[in-house]
């Protein structure tokens, strides 16, 4: 359940955030770049289990090394965007400390990264079901419910 923390977490951190730009609201602009740290600093325990949890299913009969490389690849570069967002997030924190008001450069960029962290862990999430669910596969076949079965009368 933890691997689902940065999927969920950057974009409904980028929500938080973007309402508290548009609101200009600034408590919910600090409140989101503080959740973006927070998401940036859970991420990385996360993106450390799954080696483990490599080593746990690596002799199963299902286990397709190609794909589980392709999903540490992904998660790696979503890990990678979401620290660069998480300090730039903590930097905009600083800055607004007291009764500063929030520099928009921070907040800005700190959306804009959440939004591609976010991409990037959805990309991650699809090639983490493409291991264990055939039907996610680009190269799933398609088959409609005649077909699968042997004694089907086809025309």
């Amino acid at each position: 359940m933890l691997n689902h923390l940065p999927v969920l977490g950057a974009p409904f951190v980028a929500l938080l955030l973007a309402w508290g730009l548009f609101r200009q609201q600034r408590d919910l602009v600090r409140a989101g770049l503080g959740a973006a740290v927070i998401v940036a600093a859970l991420t990385y325990p996360v993106f450390l289990t799954g080696e483990p949890a490599e080593h746990l299913v690596e002799d199963s009969a299902w286990f397709d090394e190609p794909r589980v490389h392709e999903h540490e690849e992904r998660a790696e570069a979503g890990l990678i965007a979401i620290l660069i967002t998480g300090t730039i997030a903590g930097l905009g924190l600083w800055q607004s400390r007291s009764t500063r008001d929030v520099n928009r450069l921070f907040s800005g960029a700190t959306l804009a990264g959440l939004a591609l962290s976010a991409g990037l862990f959805g990309w991650a999430a699809l090639a983490g079901g493409e291991i264990r669910h055939d039907e996610v596969r680009a190269d799933a076949a398609s088959v409609t419910p005649n077909e699968s079965r042997p004694d089907a009368d086809h025309d």
